[in-house]
């Protein structure tokens, strides 16, 4: 007989973030200045990261260890009310912006520290889809590309949301998770605003760790570029013109290069 899965809810709500970074010329004047300061040749081009997707995050049981990637990465989903009504909404796009950036002196960073990293989910009846920053410093930008020199291309983000961090009294956080023997695993986070659909939340960024490639798919169970690689090669708008110029293996080859080079010589 099949027993009902026993939920855990909380207004503490915790997810992970992953990323990865891949290589062209890069465009953003912060993302330039950065690479010149740090004195890596032109030749070697930085675009940025690439969002993988949103991971359920389980905390260490002794909390002064610092935290760890998890042995598995399980897709979160997202749950949006306005005025306490569900609302059918898509997954969220990404930005990765600096702080530098950022007039943190708007009511919406009221809880913020200074130079905290943050999390910034916001919507509008007019989006079909919400939209995530996370206005990282650029100390924290350093580091992830240190870490990509060092062959660790995708970045893992930890964040907290809490309900009462957030910049209006009427919008709340809430996690239902699944009890699964002696772990809650985080399985869907919940975005309430009580106004006319204009939700911003905001949650901090309190770990970051960085993993390979091959780290990356024993935890997620497949293999991202690859995945990637499928949609691009046979999406039928593209299939034609790529298989006149690359086989399937020679695409993918491609592919690989530009999410493994070091930036560095």
């Amino acid at each position: 007989m099949r027993q009902d899965i026993p939920y855990v809810y909380s207004n503490d709500a915790k997810l992970r973030i992953s990323i990865i970074n891949k290589y062209w010329k890069p465009r953003n004047k912060f993302v330039q200045n950065l690479l010149k300061k740090r004195d890596y040749p032109k030749k070697n081009n930085f675009s940025g990261f690439k969002l993988i997707g949103y991971h359920s995050f389980v905390e260490p049981e002794d909390r002064k260890e610092k935290f760890k990637p998890q042995a598995t990465l399980i897709d979160v989903k997202f749950a949006f009310n306005t005025d306490y009504q569900p609302r059918k909404l898509g997954r969220p796009q990404i930005l990765l912006q600096n702080a530098s950036s950022h007039d943190f002196k708007s009511e919406v960073f009221a809880h913020v520290e200074k130079g905290q990293d943050i999390f910034l989910l916001a919507y509008s009846p007019n989006y079909r889809a919400p939209i995530i920053e996370l206005i990282i410093s650029d100390y924290l930008f350093s580091i992830m590309l240190d870490d990509i020199n060092l062959g660790k291309h995708v970045q893992l983000l930890d964040i907290c949301l809490k309900s009462e961090d957030q910049p209006f009294p009427n919008h709340l956080v809430s996690a239902r998770s699944n009890k699964n023997f002696e772990t809650t695993i985080p399985h869907e986070l919940s975005f309430k605003d009580g106004w006319d659909g204009k939700g911003v939340f905001v949650g901090k960024v309190f770990n970051q760790s960085s993993i390979s490639l091959e780290e990356f798919q024993q935890m997620a169970g497949y293999d991202y570029v690859l995945e990637q690689t499928k949609k691009n090669y046979f999406d039928p708008d593209h299939h034609e013109h790529l298989k006149k110029h690359w086989s399937f293996d020679e695409y993918l080859q491609r592919q690989r290069d530009m999410y493994s080079k070091p930036l560095g010589p």
